[in-house]
């Protein structure tokens, strides 16, 4: 990463008490990739920057800091944290000028989770507002390697960050504006993160973050990954287990992939899904691809076909992948539980329930679990909740 940056502001009203060590320190750290952080010092450093004194140092601390996250094998938090501090001032078009599109590529592509990072909490700026989505995605390599480091790679860590971003990018570029949610009820005890076994209901901040867009996006990012054909293909590939063949391409199919690699990616896909569902569930239940996501004919007819009803109903195999069914059905869980306070209209609403129907009557211990649901939710929830898988399930 370059260090084009044009520096504004001074530092004098807002010194840094332990500057000099600290650039000793990253010295030291790139000479010597294996010596510890010190952490005192780190944190001491993060507390004291402000927006009046961070302008000045991003010529001479930023190339060092990004420097060692792309090379460090050591846990990169620390130096995560006080690099995206400094970054907060500059807006995502700003950060280009010091991170260029090959640089995120690099980071982005790189093995160590430090430079990965780094990469997301660039690309997350842009976030912020529509007009920076709508720039990111006239990036589409750097999309791509997103998108491709959020379903691939091996690490926890990076994979939800990368939801996390990417989810955050797709609701300020969404072209829906709903009205907002009701607040999530306060979690059931035995649960305070208030997930439905692994899955957020509200994923983090987005009932709040709701209520701040105003705005509706310009929906390029969603054309760019949910409606065109290469990043479409790019998602069911790599959410495919390793005994699946690619037929609707011409070049050579991708090396095969281990089971558990495949279903890491799969529950990051339907976490996702869960939450780009209450911004526009028609958007991911559409397709101009349909030979990409196989169906049963019957589901075929009933739901039309779409990433959704793909990764719904066909991508999980519940015999053979006894884990991975039981993540299906905690989705489903949490997307009824989702898609009842969503506001949606009478077409969406026929989605959803129709989405369920099928997938119930081919899965007896996903109805099971759907009808028990609501005896384990908060009291003043369960009612509300009962009536509508009531309603959702019919006869089933």
């Amino acid at each position: 990463m370059s260090d084009r940056i044009i520096p504004n502001g001074s530092s004098d009203s807002h010194p840094i008490s332990g500057l000099d060590d600290f650039q000793t320190h990253l010295q030291h750290l790139q000479d010597d990739p294996s010596q510890p952080f010190n952490l005192k010092l780190l944190d001491d450093i993060e507390l004291q920057l402000t927006e009046s004194n961070i302008p000045p140092l991003l010529p001479t601390v930023l190339p060092p800091l990004t420097q060692i996250l792309k090379t460090t094998s050591q846990d990169p938090s620390p130096l995560l944290s006080l690099t995206i501090k400094l970054l907060s001032p500059l807006t995502f078009t700003r950060t280009l000028t010091i991170a260029d599109p090959p640089s995120l590529l690099a980071a982005l592509s790189s093995p160590l989770p430090g430079a990965n990072l780094l990469a997301l909490a660039i690309i997350h700026k842009a976030a912020k507002t529509p007009t920076e989505v709508a720039l990111l995605s006239t990036l589409p390599d750097v999309v791509d390697a997103l998108v491709t480091r959020w379903l691939d790679s091996p690490d926890v860590g990076v994979g939800e960050r990368a939801a996390k971003v990417l989810g955050d990018l797709l609701e300020t570029d969404c072209e829906i504006i709903r009205e907002p949610p009701p607040p999530p009820p306060p979690p059931a005890a035995g649960n305070p993160n208030g997930s439905t076994h692994g899955f957020q209901v509200f994923p983090p901040a987005t009932a709040a973050a709701n209520r701040r867009r105003m705005l509706p996006g310009h929906g390029r990012l969603w054309r760019l990954i949910l409606l065109e054909r290469p990043m479409l293909q790019r998602i069911t590939t790599l959410c495919s287990p390793e005994t699946t063949t690619t037929t609707t391409t011409t070049t050579s199919s991708p090396p095969t992939r281990p089971r558990h690699q495949t279903s890491l990616s799969q529950g990051r896909l339907l976490r996702l899904l869960t939450r780009l569902a209450t911004l526009n569930i028609r958007a991911i239940s559409q397709t101009s691809f349909p030979e990409l996501f196989p169906l049963s004919d019957a589901a075929a007819q009933a739901l039309g076909r779409g990433l959704l009803q793909w990764a719904a109903l066909s991508m999980v195999s519940r015999t053979e992948d006894v884990l991975m069914h039981l993540n299906l059905i905690d989705f489903f869980e949490t997307f009824v539980s989702v898609m009842r306070v969503a506001g949606l209209d009478a077409e969406e609403k026929s989605i959803v329930r129709t989405l369920v129907r099928v997938a119930a009557a081919e899965d007896g211990q996903l109805r099971d679990a759907l009808r028990g649901l609501p005896n384990r939710t908060v009291e003043e929830e369960a009612e509300p909740l009962r009536a509508y898988i009531s309603d959702i399930l019919g006869g089933n």
